[in-house]
């Protein structure tokens, strides 16, 4: 009963929980992209890098990645509307000492490192979410390549306006890295991580608790069904049941399915008691219900009795005459099944026999 109890109540609850799901109730995908800087290479001509400011700089191009604007472009491209959100690593900077031209040390704030994309989706199929962050990430390039530039075409024509005026043959120089750089412009973005979680339990990732919670519970419900099993129970499960029922008096002893030499003989020796106290040496065994496999272990008991026997129809099905005729050349004995008879009926026949059967000796018990 409790391991079938305990059975149930944990594939109930693994079923509830994971809704037999092999896969999850949806994807949550996160990307982080490093973006590459192209203005670095400027500085090996004489252009500061910081010069070149993009337009738009990159907080606004974040804003424009998240505008319904672009959502709508890549809904359309994509043929189905999916959420990902766009953030920007915070930026960093670095302290840098510089000398004026009057002699002066001074110190400046200048910006550090390159700044990181992060795409992040929540969506039923994991597909969705790669396809959506691609083509965010593609967005976000082509976004960033238009913005740098604008800002180089900026510089180039401020340069070029002091070189008409100045004739620097260093200003060509300079121009010429830039028309270079404008040439083969690009600012793909190099994922550098990836997260993924599954978010709903599956059939494979019910959490632990619930099995312990699932345990404890059968084990409740199985104590409480064993409880009413046995109050409700009405069927003769042991001797000491059976002593209950007949009294000590009456209860002869028990005969097992399997040889027992202590527990057959000590019921042997009480039903030979039993025959020499009304002096006869035969033995009528009354079963409750018919039963065919009894017959080699009664033959057995009543051979270590050293009695003769006989085994008579079921205790329903004997006449009154059989049951209330005087035999003065035998004793009867009423054999009760166990797991099988039940106490009513055992109670029944007790009565019936007791008080008009001068030679009942009381009852056994057989397996």
């Amino acid at each position: 009963m409790i391991p079938a109890v305990l059975a149930v109540a944990v594939g109930l609850l693994w079923a509830q929980e994971s809704g037999l799901r092999t896969e999850p109730a949806s994807y949550f995908v996160s990307r982080t992209y490093e973006a590459r800087d192209p203005t670095a290479v400027l500085a090996s001509v004489g252009i500061d890098p910081v010069s070149v400011r993009a337009f738009p700089d990159v907080n606004n191009q974040v804003l424009i990645l998240q505008s319904a604007d672009v959502r709508a472009e890549i809904a359309a491209k994509l043929g189905r509307d999916t959420t990902v959100t766009v953030t920007r690593s915070k930026p960093t900077f670095t302290l840098v000492d510089t000398l004026e031209s009057d002699g002066q040390s001074s110190f400046v704030f200048q910006s550090a490192g390159v700044p990181t994309y992060s795409f992040s989706c929540n969506e039923s199929a994991r597909e969705t979410c790669d396809l959506a962050i691609d083509a965010y990430a593609a967005k976000a390039a082509d976004l960033r390549t238009e913005a740098f530039r604008a800002g180089l075409e900026d510089l180039k024509s401020v340069l070029e306006s002091v070189n008409k005026s100045a004739g620097d043959a260093t200003l060509t120089v300079k121009m010429s890295a830039i028309d270079e750089l404008l040439d083969r412009l690009e600012t793909p973005l190099v994922e550098v991580s990836r997260y993924e979680e599954t978010v709903g339990a599956t059939v494979g990732s019910v959490r632990r608790p619930t099995y312990t919670f699932a345990v404890i519970a059968g084990l409740i419900v199985a104590l409480l069904i064993l409880l009413q099993l046995t109050y409700s129970d009405r069927r003769v499960r042991s001797a000491r049941r059976l002593v209950s029922l007949v009294g000590s008096q009456y209860f002869l002893g028990r005969l097992s399915n399997s040889t027992d030499p202590v527990a057959d003989r000590r019921t042997a020796v009480t039903i030979r008691r039993c025959m020499d106290d009304h002096s006869v040496g035969h033995v009528r065994f009354i079963p409750l219900r018919p039963s065919s496999d009894r017959e080699e272990r009664l033959a057995y008991l009543s051979s270590l009795a050293g009695a003769t026997y006989s085994v008579t129809l079921a205790f329903g099905s004997l006449s009154v005459s059989d049951l209330v005729g005087e035999k003065s050349q035998q004793i009867d004995v009423l054999v009760v099944q166990r797991n099988n008879d039940s106490r009513e009926d055992v109670l029944e026949a007790l009565n019936a026999l007791k008080p008009q059967h001068p030679h009942f000796a009381g009852v056994i018990m057989t397996n």
